[in-house]
């Protein structure tokens, strides 16, 4: 039993870490490109961002994934 929470909380880890990286990633470059445009240092400020917002997306996602998963179940078992 303990050995299937330490796969639990890992896997949870992990999913976490690649929802954030890979949504953070998408947004930025969304909102860099709406604001800057395609400038000569697009990227370098994009990245800029991303580093910014990725640990931000990590932590929120973290915070909300079990209420919002609650919320979910609760909505389609009505």
């Amino acid at each position: 039993m303990n050995q299937m929470k330490r796969k639990s909380y890992k896997f949870r880890i992990v999913n976490t870490a690649i929802m954030a990286v890979l949504l953070s990633g998408m947004m930025t470059i969304y909102i860099t490109f709406i604001n800057l445009g395609m400038v000569d240092r697009f990227v370098y400020y994009w990245f800029k961002a991303w580093m910014l917002a990725a640990p931000v997306a990590f932590v929120c996602v973290m915070i909300i994934a079990n209420p919002v998963q609650k919320l979910t179940k609760s909505l389609l078992d009505s």
